[in-house]
């Protein structure tokens, strides 16, 4: 009987090589799909009338850098305050950017679920760092936190 872990023979590797080819995959798709949110444009600022709204992926370096300083400022986590910035629009690749109002007449899936099918081919080690993103900066005893983020 062979041990999984220590297995060496030729069947063993190839399989390995295959998940790995197959994880590979997955997460080469996911950054091609998050490639796409620089061509993507934020449709509630048309609804404004701007002419040449910025991308998604404008919007959300410029909110990370946003979140990142205010966060240091206040002394919570400024990196998880990035993470959280930089990753909050990814589903816009594959539902758009439905304004707040048009939410009231569609049927939309969570943000949560499209993340998780967005890298449900990647490593879990890869799906972890999006689909964690959903947490916030609160201290442990603000009555909407859900984890503790400050230092």
């Amino acid at each position: 009987m062979s041990d999984s872990l220590t297995d060496t023979s030729a069947e063993s590797a190839t399989g390995r090589a295959g998940d790995r080819d197959i994880e590979a995959e997955g997460v080469a798709s996911y950054l091609f799909e998050m490639g796409m949110l620089k061509n993507a444009r934020r449709t509630g600022w048309w609804i404004a009338g701007v002419k040449d709204p910025e991308s998604i992926a404008e919007h959300s370096f410029r909110a990370s850098v946003l979140a990142t300083v205010l966060a240091a400022m206040e002394g919570a986590d400024p990196a998880r305050a990035a993470q959280l910035a930089i990753f909050h629009d990814t589903q816009e690749t594959r539902i758009g950017d439905i304004p707040y109002i048009g939410r009231r007449y569609l049927k939309v899936a969570t943000n949560q679920a499209v993340t998780a099918d967005q890298v449900a081919a990647c490593p879990p080690a890869v799906a972890r760092v999006p689909a964690g993103h959903r947490g916030h900066l609160r201290g442990p005893g603000h009555p909407r936190s859900t984890r503790g983020a400050r230092r």
